[in-house]
């Protein structure tokens, strides 16, 4: 073990010991987002999980979505699919972070490729498709919050611990985790620091009731250190007995802002 990584596993010891003695498994999921076909890289991905025994929330983006995507995970029942925005495109004006799924287009325009992306994915997964959204970018603007909710959807998976209007009825069951340091060239995080913030996550989920945790992995962006950080990572978490548990199993427990 390098000198690293050692104190970041000594933390992550000593936070899992406060989840044993209040009783409490500590669980975490695996997200991974941008999947459009069946790759080489997607096949690493999936061998990953399955040696791990880690479901995977494989947000996909339908737009481009091919069918040999679905081809690729039906050997895979750890496997299930999940609406990653529709084109990946941005809408946002020079100058303001790329957003997908903001006001800058109808309403209208908005519920159609949302519910034109869950028909087009359900074909494809064979109807192995999650009630959550992905936005791209993990941004989602507030005015559109609603409108996923009336495209049949039960919850957001972003990034972060955001939760959504009571009146909407959505969940959040986000990613915490990621292990591509994108403002750095989409290079791979180390695995000490990767490890350091899941025992930072590990700590703000008992703070917030012994919530789960999300793992953020991006397949075809992945350079060596992130392939190696990301098995270090899920490695470290199962060998300590933190379960890995399915997105969709965590709408029902991730509750709703008490905003009307």
């Amino acid at each position: 073990m390098s000198g690293q990584i050692a104190p970041a596993m000594s933390a992550l010891d000593a936070e899992l010991e406060k989840w044993a003695s209040a009783g409490r498994p500590p669980r975490a999921f695996l997200r991974d987002d941008d999947a459009v076909a069946d790759t080489p890289a997607l096949r690493r991905l999936l061998a990953l999980s399955e040696r791990l025994g880690a479901p995977l929330l494989l947000a996909s983006i339908p737009g481009p979505a091919e069918p040999s995507l679905g081809a690729a995970v039906r050997a895979h029942p750890l496997v299930t699919g999940a609406v990653h925005g529709y084109a990946h495109v941005s809408h946002s004006p020079p100058g303001e972070k790329p957003c997908e799924l903001n006001r800058r287009r109808p309403a209208s325009v908005l519920l159609g490729e949302m519910r034109e992306g869950r028909e087009k994915l359900a074909e494809i997964f064979r109807g192995k498709l999650s009630g959550l959204i992905v936005p791209p970018w993990n941004r989602i603007h507030d005015a559109v919050v609603p409108l996923v909710a009336e495209a049949g959807f039960s919850g957001i998976s972003a990034h972060g611990w955001a939760q959504y209007p009571r009146s909407t009825g959505l969940a959040g069951v986000h990613a915490h985790v990621d292990v591509v340091h994108w403002s750095a060239g989409a290079r791979g995080r180390d695995p000490a620091w990767a490890i350091s913030h899941a025992c930072q996550a590990l700590a703000e989920a008992r703070a917030r009731g012994f919530r789960a945790i999300g793992i953020l992995a991006h397949h075809l962006s992945h350079d060596e250190t992130a392939w190696a950080t990301l098995d270090e990572l899920m490695s470290a978490l199962s060998q300590r007995d933190v379960r890995f548990v399915e997105a969709d199993a965590l709408i029902a427990e991730s509750g709703c802002d008490d905003q009307a």
